[in-house]
């Protein structure tokens, strides 16, 4: 698989991720839907594909006793992450490869990233590995073609701030929703508990691919059981149970 840390260490990118997605009015709905749900006093949650560490302030919004680790494959972010929150740990790894232990934290969020990385299904199985109780994590989804992860076929231009330097790309990840289903058999253990919130939308400017409208699927999986409100999810198949 191949590391797109340079690209998300570009000026711009480190820039826009120091004064944007900070606080809780700038969360997606589909964030704020499952992290209302699922976060309680003390939880100990991994931030996978950090940025510059904004989300630290938002968890901390909702449940001021959490204790926080950010993770990024950009040493630029991740700089620019200690420098704005001492003494909260920050690491520079790749997704794929996670030096935590298993089990080592009650949430695993991973928001705005796996989309965006070629090694998305290691990442997804790493996620899993290191959470004791839920992952959160956002994917964009398809049923009307097959599963695009090929860099030439289907990208993002890093372009934050209207800026781009006409070389950093990211694969543009859209997975066919029988692939995703598919893959979410391959966990071990099992979810016990599976919730997705999705809507369709169109990919941003920035996106060039064969599919302008994908289904943005904001996923909860858990390994304990828990009630929740009853999920969106607008794909017209098989629907989580």
């Amino acid at each position: 698989m191949t590391s797109h840390s340079d690209s998300w260490s570009t000026e711009n990118a480190v820039k826009f991720y120091s004064s944007h997605r900070n606080s809780v009015g700038e969360m997606y709905n589909s964030e704020k839907y499952f992290l209302s749900q699922v976060i309680e006093s003390g939880f100990s949650i991994l931030d996978l594909g950090c940025a510059a560490g904004g989300f630290y302030q938002v968890f901390k919004r909702f449940e001021p006793t959490i204790t926080y680790t950010g993770i990024d494959i950009s040493g630029e972010m991740i700089r620019r992450a200690q420098h704005r929150h001492p003494g909260i740990p920050f690491y520079v790894a790749e997704g794929s490869d996670l030096p935590f232990e298993d089990q080592s934290f009650d949430l695993v969020f991973c928001s705005g990233a796996l989309h965006l990385a070629d090694d998305w299904r290691e990442i997804l199985h790493e996620g899993w590995r290191v959470t004791k109780k839920y992952f959160i994590f956002d994917i964009r989804m398809t049923e009307t073609s097959p599963t695009l992860e090929d860099i030439h076929v289907s990208y993002e231009k890093m372009a934050f701030n209207n800026e781009w330097d006409g070389i950093s790309l990211v694969p543009y990840i859209i997975v066919n929703v029988n692939d995703f289903l598919s893959i979410l058999t391959t966990l071990t253990p099992a979810p016990a508990v599976q919730r997705l919130y999705g809507y369709y939308h169109p990919v941003s400017e920035m996106t060039v691919s064969p599919e302008k409208h994908v289904c943005m699927t904001m996923c909860c999986l858990g390994k304990i059981k828990k009630p929740m409100e009853k999920s969106t999810w607008e794909i017209p198949i098989r629907k989580p149970h």
